[in-house]
Formats: C-alpha cells, sequence, structure tokens
C-alpha cells in the first residue's frame, strides 16, 4: 500500500483534501471521499446523527466499529465487502475508515431498463442472479441495514458478481429473521422503482426466485408476504410509478 494515510487522515480530518484526493457526494450523516492515485480507495467518516450517538457507541461500538463487524460476519458468510485498509477515531470521536474499492457500479445500472445497450436477455440473467444473491443473504441470517439496489456494487460478469456497501446497519440471526425485517428489505429494494424501469415482470422473476433461494416461505405464504410488501410500499408512498402492482402476488410463473 503506497498512500500516505497519516497525512492524508490528518487533512480528511480537518476537512481538507490531500493529493490526489476528491469529495463524494454522501448521505448527511457521513463525510466521504476517493483517492484516485496508485488505487482507488474510499475514506468515510461517520458523522453523528444525534448527541446520544457517542453514548450508543461505548454500548453497540461506534458505526465504524459495526461497519467492520459486519463486514466479518459477511465474509463468514460467503458475501464480498470492500476491504479495509485502515480504520480509527478522530479527535472529535467520529469513527472513520479507509475501504478499497469495489465494483465500479451499482446494482441499478444493469437490472433497470436504462441502458439501451444492455441485452436483454443478459439483463434477465442478472435480475436472476441478484434475486437469488439476496434470498441466499436472508438464508444466511443477513439482513441490510439499508438495502437499496445502489447499496449493492456489481461486476457485470456473466452471472454478476455483487459487493454490499454501507454494511453498518446490518443485522444478523442465528436463527430465522423476523418478518418484519424481511418486509423491511423487500420493500427498501422497491422504493422508487417505477414500472418502466423494472416491470411487472421483472419484478415477478425477482420474487419468485428470492424465494427459491430462500426457501423458507410455501406458496400461500409467499403470496401473503407479497401482498403485505405491496401494501407497505403503497402506504409509505414509496412507488416510482404506476402499474399492476397486484400482479407481482397474483401470478407466479
Amino acid at each position: 500500500m503506497t498512500v500516505d494515510f497519516t497525512n492524508a487522515l490528518a487533512k480528511l480530518e480537518a476537512n481538507q483534501l490531500p493529493e490526489n484526493w476528491e469529495w463524494v457526494r454522501s448521505s448527511t450523516m457521513a463525510k466521504v471521499a476517493k483517492y484516485n492515485g496508485s488505487e482507488e480507495l474510499y475514506f468515510k467518516e461517520f458523522l453523528p446523527r444525534s448527541r446520544m450517538e457517542n453514548i450508543k457507541a461505548m454500548i453497540r461500538g461506534s458505526r465504524s466499529e459495526r461497519w467492520i463487524r459486519q463486514a466479518n460476519i459477511a465474509r463468514k458468510k460467503g458475501f464480498d465487502v470492500p476491504e479495509v485498509v485502515a480504520s480509527g477515531t478522530f479527535g472529535n470521536k467520529n469513527g472513520y475508515l479507509i475501504t478499497a474499492s469495489g465494483p465500479r457500479k451499482e446494482v441499478p445500472d444493469f437490472l433497470l431498463r436504462n441502458d439501451s445497450t444492455i441485452d436483454e436477455l443478459q439483463r434477465q440473467k442478472w435480475i436472476v442472479s441478484f434475486a437469488r444473491y439476496i434470498g441466499k443473504m436472508h438464508k444466511a441470517g443477513i439482513v441490510h441495514g439499508d438495502l437499496r439496489p445502489g447499496n449493492i456494487l456489481m461486476e457485470p460478469t456473466e452471472e454478476g458478481h455483487f459487493v454490499m456497501i454501507d454494511i453498518e446497519r446490518n443485522s444478523y440471526y442465528h436463527k430465522k429473521i423476523p418478518m418484519k425485517q424481511v418486509k423491511k428489505n423487500l420493500v427498501q429494494l422497491a422504493k422508487k422503482l417505477s414500472f418502466r424501469e423494472f416491470t411487472a415482470k421483472d419484478r415477478i422473476t425477482f420474487f419468485n426466485i428470492y424465494n427459491d433461494a430462500y426457501g423458507r416461505f410455501n406458496k400461500q405464504e409467499q403470496k401473503a408476504l407479497a401482498y403485505d410488501v405491496i401494501n407497505l410500499v403503497k402506504k409509505q408512498d414509496y412507488w416510482g410509478g404506476g402499474g399492476n402492482v397486484s400482479s407481482v402476488a397474483d401470478k407466479r410463473h
């Protein structure tokens, strides 16, 4: 590793950009920068959500510590996350991480119908692979804390290679995942996706393959789950566009 972390971290802590670094847009709860030198790295400082943040950290660990803990669980279960190359706590008590870069693009770049250059048969294959990935993730007892499609990076290999990020709010269950958490992840995946970008057929394919991979629910339970997720998405006004939303629950190939 050729990066001078001591100098870089001192500047980043002072909200200054070291040479070859650039700020990256992020949520208001974090400060993110990217290193574009001999290797591609990402710096993330976790900003406090409230005055209780430091107290909670004493009990649960800081968000950077939880990220590392969840990364270890994910790897143990066979899921890829970016490698941590540096971590610690600044003088202001904010935790930070520097991680290696994962794939450069996110799942929506390949699974949504926004790119006419992507072959439709290949897109369908990637939908199947991603659905299987999420099903296996739940089967392994892992719930992603914020399962927006953009929080899974993707390398567009033949079957698709997935890498999860923003994992500090992940949770792990030794036994069955509570139904509330299953529904939470499925609702997060459906947020703001229009039927132009991800059709009813795409959703049916995803849901069927997800259930095959998870292997938890019988057909009646799957239908009930689909209706519950649809109703939650509608209640929270998360649909990204019109469409026959009931078809996801009513059809099974």
